[in-house]
């Protein structure tokens, strides 16, 4: 192996920060909205350095092999895989399909099946009723540790989102209480995991089938109001302005205060759907090594994909245009190469148009900035009737974005409708049962354009439910990277504000100073090689280029420092081989002073940008005293 050594350009905490400042910058924007408003209605009447390492050669200390299993079929490897869900016509699972009943295409070119499988989770434990569905972990050192799920995968896993970021408070409170029901109704043995999403995505509860925990999980959430939405409690709108006050604006100014706030909503919504997608996008990280089919039930009001300006006569509608189509896609195959089909549902139960007719009711009430239905500032001209026409269209355009993930990704959106507890039963039903079709595109050509996936059943009367597509990524185009956007995406990795990642699967072992390591925190690592991007190249070597890192943190939670060791191996085919049966070993050595620490550790292929996280402990002791004679 050859040897070289990369640092973070920036650490974790950098990372974290990035969503801080944006929220701050938020209430900024709005602060200054209304500020200028108060200003205008007062106008109206009179702003890597390179070093060494030693690769070891030896196994790392205490950390064991990965046992032999069924790889996990990607994108990356050139292989495609698609979950199927298969229902008659009165919506019933259909369950003796045949890998013949099946025609794969992809951009209307037939595929050859490389694999089929089917996945029937009642069946699956109805055979093994004495089986676990999770597993308990085996016990190790207390100096071990490992993202490598320990969960059993005798049916598909069901993870919850709660979507406080782009959730009103009150809408936020409905949600919890409908999981309740839910809860107090779930099938035996169901594996369900609790995530929310909020100033950042956190696990509330990791996979049980002990339904008390989780309801106490739910019952002791804290929800805040949201620090995207102009409005987070889900209350009366703050009145700015009194009633009438956009008629009384010369209407050159009345055009200023509508551009202006045209240009507010386009700022929140860029915040707002940034940090959406990348939560779902560290969510996908975090269950790629679970095996099998996640459904993520997503109980939320959404984003859009689209907004579209409403003050035509503006010259600058055009800036405060957005169009999301593109990153939501980006995201959408992300989850799909994870295997996670989303099943988005409208936290606000039933909702019609009908509920925007109250702010109509009189000419004299006025929106929040002052607008009424009549005068200059009605409907044809931005005024209130134009603000009740934006909210329907950003009602339309949530259900879209709903319809356009579940789409993307195989899942089945719910909206439009009470009783959520009845939509999440629905949702963890319909992706309890499905088929597993795996194929090798005929087409080589790795360019990165979208990819359509059409699955027909050769039966009458058989929907399918799938995948809608795939970007053809080079799996070697990582390396092409900006070195600063790879070290920033790898540091956010890092943050104990993101959840661990298990796209990268690895063991690891920390050992405290000692005489045998020098005086020095020493970190052996064992990474699982099936997830590891090897290339043959033309000296007959299997080539890849690893990165191990850490960042360390107080008990506090405070960034401290970070390290980023790189190694480059370069394997004939025996070593190879062995490698492959057991682990790629990376080790890493820190000085410390006296004190307890939480490390965030960290491996990363560098082909594919594919990134494993774990959290560890350690405890320096403080140096022995010298003995007086």
């Amino acid at each position: 192996m050859q040897k070289r050594r990369e640092s973070c350009y920036y650490g974790a905490h950098q990372g974290s920060a990035t969503l801080g400042i944006s929220l701050v910058q938020a209430k900024i924007m709005r602060s200054y909205f209304r500020l200028l408003l108060i200003l205008i209605v007062f106008a109206s009447v009179l702003a890597t350095i390179t070093a060494a390492q030693q690769t070891q050669t030896t196994p790392p200390a205490n950390v064991q092999a990965p046992q032999d299993k069924v790889p996990v079929l990607k994108v990356t490897s050139r292989l495609v895989l698609v979950d199927v869900v298969a229902l008659d016509r009165k919506g019933v699972p259909v369950k003796d399909l045949k890998a013949e009943d099946f025609t794969m295409l992809e951009d209307g070119r037939e595929q050859k099946l490389r694999s089929f499988s089917f996945h029937d989770s009642a069946t699956q434990q109805a055979a093994t009723p004495g089986a676990p569905m999770i597993a308990e972990p085996p016990k190790m050192p207390s100096n071990y540790f490992t993202n490598v799920p320990r969960y059993n995968t005798n049916r598909a896993l069901n993870i919850v989102l709660l979507d406080g970021l782009n959730t009103r408070l009150t809408n936020q409170k409905y949600a919890r209480e409908e999981m309740i029901k839910f809860l107090e109704k779930v099938p035996n043995g169901q594996p369900v995991a609790i995530y929310a999403m909020g100033t950042k995505l956190r696990l509330i509860q990791d996979f049980t089938t002990d339904t008390a925990s989780l309801k106490a999980a739910i019952k002791n959430m804290k929800n805040h109001p949201s620090q995207v939405l102009e409005n987070g409690t889900g209350g009366p709108d703050l009145s700015y302005a009194p009633p009438g006050l956009m008629e009384q604006m010369p209407p050159a100014m009345a055009q200023q205060m509508r551009d202006f706030q045209a240009e507010n909503i386009s700022y929140q919504t860029d915040l707002q759907v940034t940090l959406t997608l990348e939560m779902l996008n560290s969510l996908a990280r975090t269950l790629a090594g679970y095996p099998g089919r996640k459904n993520l039930v997503w109980v939320s009001e959404t984003f859009p994909l689209q907004i579209v300006p409403t003050t035509a006569n503006s010259v600058k509608s055009i800036s405060t245009q957005r169009d999301y189509t593109a990153a939501v896609a980006k995201t959408a195959n992300n989850l799909t190469n994870a295997q996670v089909a989303v099943y988005p549902i409208d936290a606000r139960g039933l909702v019609s148009n009908g509920v925007y007719s109250s702010l109509s009711n009189t000419s004299s009430s006025g929106d929040y900035m002052g607008r009424t239905l009549s005068g200059r500032g009605g409907a044809g001209n931005g005024g209130m009737g134009a603000e009740l026409d934006r909210t329907s269209e950003e009602l339309i355009s949530a259900h879209t974005t709903m319809n356009d993930l579940a789409d993307r990704t195989g899942g089945k959106a719910f909206y439009n409708r009470n009783e959520l507890d009845g939509a999440i039963r629905q949702s963890m039903e319909d992706g309890s049962i499905y088929y597993t079709l795996a194929y090798s595109p005929d087409n080589k050509n790795w360019d990165g354009n979208f990819r359509k996936i059409s699955v027909k059943a050769n039966r009458d009367g058989v929907k399918l439910r799938y995948r809608a597509g795939y970007f053809a990524t080079d799996p070697q185009s990582y390396a092409k990277v900006n070195p600063k956007n790879r070290a920033q995406e790898l540091g956010v990795a890092l943050s104990l504000d993101v959840p661990v990642s298990t796209a990268l699967l690895f063991q690891s072992a920390v050992l405290p100073p000692s005489e045998k390591t020098n005086n020095k925190v020493v970190i052996n690592y064992g990474v699982d090689p099936h997830g590891i991007s090897f290339e043959e190249q033309a000296d007959g070597l299997q080539h890849a280029s690893l990165d191990c890192a850490v960042e360390v943190y107080s008990p506090k939670g405070d960034s401290l420092k970070s390290n980023v060791d790189g190694i480059t191996a370069a394997l004939p085919p025996d070593a190879y081989q062995k490698v492959m049966k057991s682990y790629l070993p990376c080790q890493q050595k820190l000085d410390l002073a006296p004190g307890n620490y939480i490390l965030r550790l960290g491996v990363r292929d560098n082909q594919t940008g594919t990134i494993g996280t774990a959290n560890a402990k350690v405890t320096v002791p403080p140096p022995a005293t010298p003995a007086t004679n």
